[in-house]
């Protein structure tokens, strides 16, 4: 698949980026856990890590999917059980990359309205819409957890670590 080596080869150039960019932050070193370069670089590192690791798996033959113990495969519930299991939702190469170039557009459009609006709301609102993108789950179930994620992060972050984020 030439779309998924493409995407591998952006996130490993992505997260190259990133490290680089955190080295070269004037008078602060990478290794310092005190210094104010440590944590971009080591959420690059982390990146490059993932990046090479969704790259190789990529090199690799999808696994078939298993099937039910044939034990278990007399009942009906059983097969149910086994359904609920996989995705139900038949999705095309073209519903994918749509759904990748939206969602690279809402990243792009949280980087630029941080600079305008209150940090807990954007990121409730983002991770709301990103939930809603990327995944099949229920709005209500969508919702409850951007909240929740949102004010744990900003708790987190701002009362435990002491970071001040964007009013």
């Amino acid at each position: 698949m030439k779309a998924g080596k493409t995407v591998s080869v952006l996130l490993i150039a992505l997260s190259l980026a990133v490290v680089v960019l955190a080295y070269n932050i004037e008078d602060q070193n990478m290794f310092d856990p005190s210094s104010a370069s440590f944590f971009p670089g080591l959420v690059g590192a982390i990146m490059l890590i993932s990046a090479l690791l969704i790259a190789w798996r990529g090199r690799q033959s999808p696994s078939p999917v298993p099937e039910a113990p044939k034990a278990e495969r007399s009942g009906e519930k059983a097969d149910e059980e086994v359904e609920d299991l996989y995705e139900k939702e038949a999705i095309t190469q073209k519903e994918i990359n749509i759904r990748l170039l939206l969602f690279t557009g809402l990243v792009v459009l949280f980087a630029i309205l941080m600079n305008y609006f209150n940090f807990m709301l954007l990121s409730f609102l983002f991770l709301f819409a990103a939930m809603l993108l990327l995944s099949r789950q229920k709005m209500f179930r969508s919702f409850v957890v951007s909240a929740v994620m949102s004010i744990a992060c900003y708790y987190i972050f701002a009362h435990v670590f002491h970071i001040v984020f964007p009013s």
